[in-house]
């Protein structure tokens, strides 16, 4: 099961699932269809099943996947630009395999993890994270594991009542700062970083269907 965020893995890890003589499972957000990036293909043997550190930083770890890794890098920018706060930002790709192994590795650096889940939280990948993380690295940790999934509900369709339904950059900076005890405020700083576009508009380049 594969979910990209960038085009340049939705384009490899495609070709890779076409050629893959299993069944392959390719998600892919709809707030992700109008992005634009440049574009290298590569061979398939040099496609990896794995997880890619998109950012590195010491202070916390965060995992996320397609449309959400978007929005942890905004939120990461703005952690590091007003907080002093560097985060390490994993980009999952892989739903199944799962990569343990990079966001292993990651955690033993910063001994904090947050995971963001496109779904809901039970029964989700966040959930399997957090519990492989909680068991195996126990001792590393310096906070518990946080899963920040969707509400636990059919998505609604209206406009009205999705406008506090979706994770977003603010989500991440507000959950960073209290995972690391940050005391500092961060509304008159998310404040500075409103677009005037709707709650269900990730970007101005989204032009629907909402």
């Amino acid at each position: 099961v594969v979910m990209p965020t960038f085009p340049e893995d939705a384009q490899n890890l495609l070709i890779k699932s076409i050629f893959d003589p299993n069944p392959v499972i390719f998600i892919e957000h709809r707030w992700l269809h109008s992005l634009e990036g440049s574009v290298q293909t590569k061979k398939l043997k040099d496609i990896k099943e794995e997880s890619k550190v998109i950012k590195k930083g010491k202070d916390i770890t965060i995992v996320s996947m397609s449309y959400l890794t978007n929005e942890t890098v905004k939120a990461s920018k703005i952690l590091s630009k007003h907080f002093n706060i560097e985060t390490e930002i994993i980009d999952l790709r892989y739903i199944k395999p799962l990569d343990l192994k990079t966001i292993f590795k990651s955690v033993k650096k910063t001994n904090r993890l947050i995971v963001l889940d496109t779904a809901v939280k039970i029964c989700s990948i966040s959930s399997e994270i957090c519990a492989n993380v909680s068991a195996e690295l126990f001792n590393h940790l310096k906070s518990p594991p946080i899963s920040i999934a969707m509400p636990d509900i059919p998505e609604p369709t209206s406009y009205a009542l999705t406008k506090d339904f979706h994770i977003n950059y603010e989500t991440v900076v507000k959950k960073v700062l209290e995972v690391l005890n940050r005391k500092d405020s961060a509304r008159n700083i998310l404040a500075k970083y409103k677009k005037k576009l709707h709650h269900d508009q990730p970007h101005k380049e989204f032009l629907g269907p909402f």
